[in-house]
């Protein structure tokens, strides 16, 4: 989703060269026309940051989405961990972008390097106009190459945020306070880790095969309460910004398969 730190750097020259190819009739013809809004610097921060737990908060980066833009680097931390609050679910090419999806993840240093920048990328696309189509067409043709690596080892990203809105199994986005933890695990299948879709145990989330595979672990319902107890000033102040983002009985009973 663009910037200016070391850590997407490469991100925004691979993205120049294949923006280029694009031509401007393609992003005339299928632009984005649902524009984002720029959520308050300090409600933004401290919401992609609760995805973390509490020890990695103080020395992780941030990266704060600019829909003109993308993402840009609002601080530099000294952990490896990158938080942002995603906005743009690129995974789905034949869902419209929204302006109603926000869910926030810290990515070791090893997503930091590769997984992150898929939405690093994504957000810069989306900013210039392009639609959920073109985007994802853009991003995932460069998994893989010298450029644009897949994760090179096993790693976990942190969504233990006290609520998110995205989508998860059903056509239209939901919110719900679901706090858990995503494993890298590349290529395999629930089969091969016994998992039972979309439910409380650990299962498998294939969003873009061979690349973002992982392994999705709720946390227990007394780590899960624990955490919106915690955030109680944070999700008080995300209900008042939106009310898509307030926690009802509902989003606290929700689950994956929901």
């Amino acid at each position: 989703m663009k910037l200016a730190a070391p850590i997407a750097v490469a991100g925004i020259l691979a993205s120049a060269i294949c923006y280029g190819q694009t031509t401007h009739t393609a992003i005339e013809a299928g632009a984005s026309t649902v524009k984002l809004e720029q959520m308050p610097e300090s409600l933004e921060t401290r919401f992609a940051l609760s995805a973390a737990p509490p020890h990695l908060r103080d020395a992780a980066s941030t990266y704060l989405l600019d829909p003109s833009k993308g993402y840009v680097l609002n601080r530099k931390g000294t952990n490896g961990v990158s938080c942002i609050v995603v906005r743009s679910d690129w995974q789905f090419p034949t869902s419209p972008f929204r302006d109603d999806i926000a869910w926030p993840v810290c990515f070791d240093a090893e997503g930091s390097k590769t997984l992150l920048q898929d939405y690093v990328y994504a957000a810069e696309l989306r900013a210039r106009g392009l639609d959920a189509r073109q985007v994802h067409l853009e991003v995932t043709k460069r998994f893989g190459s010298a450029s644009y690596p897949n994760p090179a080892r096993n790693g976990i990203a942190y969504m233990i945020a006290p609520v998110m809105r995205g989508f998860v199994k059903g056509p239209e986005p939901a919110t719900m306070n679901m706090p858990h933890y995503m494993f890298y695990a590349p290529g395999l299948t629930d089969a091969d880790i016994g998992g039972k879709p979309f439910s409380k145990y650990p299962f498998m989330l294939k969003m873009s095969p061979g690349r973002d595979d992982v392994i999705i672990l709720l946390v227990g319902e007394t780590e899960k309460a624990a955490i919106l107890a915690e955030s109680k000033d944070l999700l008080s102040d995300l209900c008042a910004y939106r009310k898509y983002l307030c926690t009802t009985e509902e989003t606290r009973k929700r689950m994956p398969n929901d």
